[in-house]
């Protein structure tokens, strides 16, 4: 091919970045590569361009490699900045975002004559097909024409729990932990606040507020009550799988993964190392059970899977247990019934888990930690509705995502793949449930390059 081409990625966090270093790193022809994305070029999506020092990477150095074929590609890196970080360590989450800014980068001055890279900093809100081609529409009135067009859009802020939990327009003092960041520093550190969820999201805000200084109660309010895991080192453990027959219900998976932790805890091993083993073959199983399966699992299993297979690092899982033992953090498991306005205050209302009364929280704030909204129905940004209400694209049946082909590509309401707009990495998750972390995320970005450039 002599010809230039142009591929547009809609969105510059960890999946755009990596669709993009892969395409310069991989393309022989004249190619130009336009990544749409509003944030400053030197961020890499929210999750590391958070600016506290306290918020740590939940994986450790060893294992976050951008490459796959290189597992200690990020260690090494680092160890120009830190000669003494070892593997194991966790580290602040700003290193990675300056690591994938030095990849791409480097990518862009390896690249062959004729690749280039064009940092687009407007917001892409709306997709429009155009012949043999897609005309990305910005929000500066600009259009950018492509051949094909790479939906990286990352995870999204928290959505609301249920019905009965406040948002922005109806209370002043209700937050998302994604709006909370940059205006947590003026907090009234003696005022008492509220986190909805209990998850990795809700650690990130109990450490920013201890590392602040914060001495007003917090109340952690989730359905049941559960702490992520911590992280621990264990050995590597037997491919199991494939000496036995797939399972094709969760109850069977789940007695499965129950009967092996307890063959491997009594060889000396721990049940992360049992969950490692599991994990590559985590997107086949899921695939290769029915709708009314991965329904279930939902319902019964997921709360209990995510604080297994999403660990914490240790030392921030220590600090929110040792403010539960001081008695400045308060874990309720239940629901929120209602809530009012009190000048100034929330008044909250908590059905507990397994009791019938209700008892009340009163709270200068209240901030939604329970994780990226997956159901695209309920967002509310523009290129989601545009696309969605134009039927390029449609929700996976599961509503954790959009619905995908196995190469990537992007269903349309008729349930035709597209030859011309792809995705990656969360907008998978109810095709995939396994594809929302950088070792499922590297190799979708490789893999999808290879596509887009012999298409």
């Amino acid at each position: 091919m002599s010809q230039a081409k142009t591929i547009a990625i809609i969105g510059g966090g960890f999946s755009g970045s990596m669709v993009a270093i892969h395409l310069l790193k991989q393309s022989t022809y004249p190619l130009t590569i336009k990544l749409i994305e509003p944030r400053p070029p030197v961020d890499v999506g929210v999750a590391y361009s958070t600016p506290w020092s306290c918020h740590l990477l939940n994986v450790p150095v060893g294992e976050m490699s951008a490459f796959t074929e290189t597992p200690d590609h990020f260690w090494q890196w680092l160890q120009g900045l830190q000669p003494t970080v070892k593997k194991d360590a966790f580290v602040p989450r700003h290193f990675y975002s300056q690591y994938i800014r030095f990849l791409l980068t480097k990518a862009q001055q390896e690249a062959q004559p004729g690749v280039k890279l064009e940092w687009i900093g407007e917001e892409a809100i709306a997709v429009k097909p155009d012949v043999d081609r897609l005309e990305i529409c910005l929000n500066d009135g600009e259009t950018i024409a492509a051949s094909q067009v790479v939906l990286a859009l990352g995870n999204f802020p928290p959505g609301h729990p249920n019905d009965t939990v406040p948002s922005s327009n109806e209370i002043q003092r209700y937050f998302t932990s994604w709006e909370i960041i940059p205006i947590l520093p003026a907090l009234n550190p003696n005022i008492s606040v509220i986190l909805l969820g209990s998850g990795l999201t809700m650690l990130d805000i109990a450490v920013a507020l201890h590392h602040q200084k914060h001495q007003g109660k917090i109340y952690v309010v989730s359905r049941r009550g559960l702490l992520p895991q911590p992280h621990q080192s264990s050995p590597k453990y037997a491919d199991f799988l494939p000496r036995i027959k797939p399972p094709t219900s969760i109850r069977e998976l789940m007695k499965l993964v129950r009967q092996e932790i307890t063959q491997a805890q009594a060889q000396g091993y721990d049940w992360r190392s049992v969950m490692d083993a599991l994990r590559p073959h985590t997107q086949t199983l899921w695939q290769s059970l029915p709708l009314s399966e991965k329904q279930r699992f939902l319902r019964h299993v997921r709360p209990y899977w995510e604080i297994h297979r999403h660990r914490a690092v240790p030392q921030i899982l220590q600090t929110v247990k040792d403010l539960i033992e001081h008695q400045q953090l308060t874990l309720i498991p239940g629901r929120v019934q209602n809530y009012e306005q009190q000048g100034k205050n929330i008044k909250m209302f908590v059905r507990p888990r397994g009791r019938q009364d209700l008892i009340q929280l009163q709270a200068g704030i209240v901030i939604n930690c329970t994780g990226p909204e997956c159901d695209y129905r309920q967002l509310k940004q523009p290129i989601v509705l545009n696309l969605l209400t134009s039927g390029l694209v449609r929700p996976d049946p599961l509503h954790l995502g959009l619905d995908v082909a196995n190469n990537g590509a992007l269903i349309n309401a008729s349930g035709k793949p597209s030859h011309q707009l792809y995705t990656l990495g969360p907008p998978q998750k109810g095709c995939l449930w396994e594809t929302t972390a950088i070792r499922e995320i590297r190799q979708q970005a490789q893999h999808l390059a290879q596509i887009l450039l012999k298409t």
